[in-house]
């Protein structure tokens, strides 16, 4: 069943969803990788709503490829390195990212992955 209305996305554009409950929300995103390819990006506020909308996502629509993008568990210039897990999430998550993709794909960030820098290409 088809929740949203027909949009007019444009590759780059941003679109701001507000007001969605949580759960739901995971519903409209499903709806939206599945309609709109290549694919999504999905900033969530925190690691714990980032996995939960990934498990939602999954239910609602398990064709769709799940793409988590984590953050480093420590600052910029702190003097301990990041967690090597999540350094290699980070990297698998790019390494996916540069394969074409063959089903609906919906990378889903935090805010503090997303603000961190990445290797060049």
């Amino acid at each position: 069943m088809t929740i949203l209305p027909r949009l007019d996305l444009k590759a780059g554009r941003a679109l701001t969803l507000a007001g969605a409950p949580e759960g739901h929300d995971a519903r409209l995103l499903a709806e939206l990788a599945e309609r709109e390819p290549p694919g999504l990006l999905h900033i969530a506020l925190d690691d714990g709503r980032a996995a939960r909308l990934a498990d939602l996502v999954s239910f609602y629509a398990p064709g769709i490829e799940i793409v988590g993008f984590p953050a480093w568990d420590c600052l910029p210039y702190d003097r301990v390195s990041p967690n090597v897990e999540l350094v290699g999430q980070r990297i698998t998550a790019l390494a996916r990212l540069l394969e074409p993709a063959d089903r609906p794909r919906l990378v889903i960030a935090t805010v503090n992955g997303a603000a961190q820098r990445v290797p060049p290409r």
